[in-house]
């Protein structure tokens, strides 16, 4: 690689706007460019050829943005696999041709508002507030997911409910399935996560109900079902993004245990 300058690797994802601010992030050798549609990694030749998970890692990077914000939009996304383009000392680009399609399945539709005080001093911006929500998300995302399976679980779950709505309810529930798996009863799992009990039980109250099209136990009811209302399944996605939250900060605060 002596007559290469510099390898990009490109990402594109849909919607373009999932992303609201540009993101750059610095690694060791390169950086990562995130914004309107594309991830672009510069990389330096040399810490390319000698880190054969390179583009693995970046690809998890971008992953757990928008992981991020499917969590707090319950939209879908798609990411692109990543194209590779290497640029010559002379200037000259080769392109690598690698045929492959897209990783997975967000759009953002919030109406921010911004409340100052009579000194004209900011005290509530909402877009900063989701902003750096996403952010806490996408760190703690990224630094879990390939080394804690629950965590792989809970997530690949909540994607699924977002892309198999006819059976949102049952995803949902999986992702308190998992906990109970990893933290064993209940009683365990709500001193560890500091929950209530209502808010261990608000997503099996939800998918439990037999009347419901979307639910576990929909036929104990056939011929009188009836899809889950706009705010009850807002209250199930709201409940189990709780216990995704709790159990980030669970892990966060065990690491070195």
């Amino acid at each position: 690689m002596t007559d290469i300058k510099s390898i990009l690797l490109k990402w594109t994802y849909t919607p373009k706007n999932c992303i609201e601010e540009p993101i750059s992030i610095l690694f060791e050798g390169g950086t990562l460019k995130i914004e309107q549609g594309s991830a672009l990694a510069t990389i330096d030749p040399l810490a390319y050829q000698a880190d054969a998970t390179i583009r693995e890692r970046l690809t998890g990077k971008i992953e757990s943005r928008l992981r991020a914000v499917q969590i707090m939009t319950h939209k879908k996304f798609e990411l692109s696999r990543a194209s590779r383009t290497d640029v010559r000392i002379d200037g000259k680009k080769h392109y690598h041709l690698e045929v492959d399609s897209v990783i997975q399945d967000t759009t953002l539709g919030s109406v921010d508002v911004v409340v100052k005080n009579e000194d004209g001093n900011v005290v509530s911006d909402t877009k900063m507030e989701r902003l750096a929500k996403q952010e806490w998300y996408a760190v703690l995302i990224e630094k879990f997911r390939s080394s804690d399976a629950t965590l792989g679980h809970m997530l690949q779950s909540y994607q699924a409910s977002v892309s198999d709505p006819d059976n949102e309810l049952v995803h949902l529930y999986e992702i308190r399935d998992s906990l109970a798996s990893k933290l064993g009863s209940k009683k365990s799992a709500v001193r560890q996560l500091n929950i209530s009990n209502s808010q261990w039980d608000a997503i099996g109250e939800l998918a439990n109900q037999s009347s419901l099209k979307q639910g576990r136990h929909r036929g104990k009811s056939a011929g009188s079902l009836r899809d889950a209302k706009v705010a009850e399944l807002e209250e199930a996605r709201k409940s189990v993004v709780l216990l995704i939250e709790k159990y980030l900060e669970y892990l966060d605060a065990n690491q070195s245990h």
